[in-house]
């Protein structure tokens, strides 16, 4: 007989996430093949990676999560229906200045402008297009912990 089969069968999981001087990336379902080489980028450059998850997140969860383009970015909606096609692999990485230090590895959003400005950024390697453009990054500093405890803490089940 099992002795401590909550161990085993226990639902809680404890995340890693440091939830402080961090910044959220995501990997978008297109990107999923490609997921070994984005992560081994990051630990090129020096990133740390303090958690990492995968998610299948229906719409209203992505229409939450990206909500602060709504008025932004006119792929908005297509945006959100891509972050439902399939899995995505959430990080919290850190680093010093981890928000622009990420940025400048991810590129900008339009993979294209990435291909022709950073052609070594992630984006210009692994994006297709804006929707569809492989990272998700903090875009602004003050947003790195609210978008790692969006995923690593509200989204977490409760025990």
């Amino acid at each position: 007989m099992l002795k401590n089969k909550k161990y085993f069968f226990s639902t809680k999981i404890s995340t890693t996430a440091v939830l402080n001087n961090c910044s959220c990336l995501i990997i978008r379902p297109h990107c999923i093949s490609f997921s070994g080489k984005i992560i081994d980028s990051l630990l090129e450059e020096g990133f740390e990676i303090s958690a990492m998850e995968m998610f299948n997140i229906d719409k209203p969860t992505a229409e939450e999560f990206l909500e602060v383009y709504k008025q932004v970015l006119p792929e908005f909606i297509p945006m959100v229906e891509h972050m439902t096609t399939g899995p995505i692999i959430v990080l919290e990485v850190r680093q010093e200045n981890v928000v622009k230090e990420l940025r400048k590895l991810v590129g900008p959003h339009d993979p294209e402008i990435a291909k022709s400005i950073y052609p070594s950024s992630l984006r210009a390697k692994y994006g297709i297009d804006r929707v569809k453009s492989a990272i998700h990054c903090t875009d602004l500093e003050e947003d790195g912990i609210l978008e790692c405890e969006y995923f690593f803490s509200i989204l977490q089940p409760k025990v």
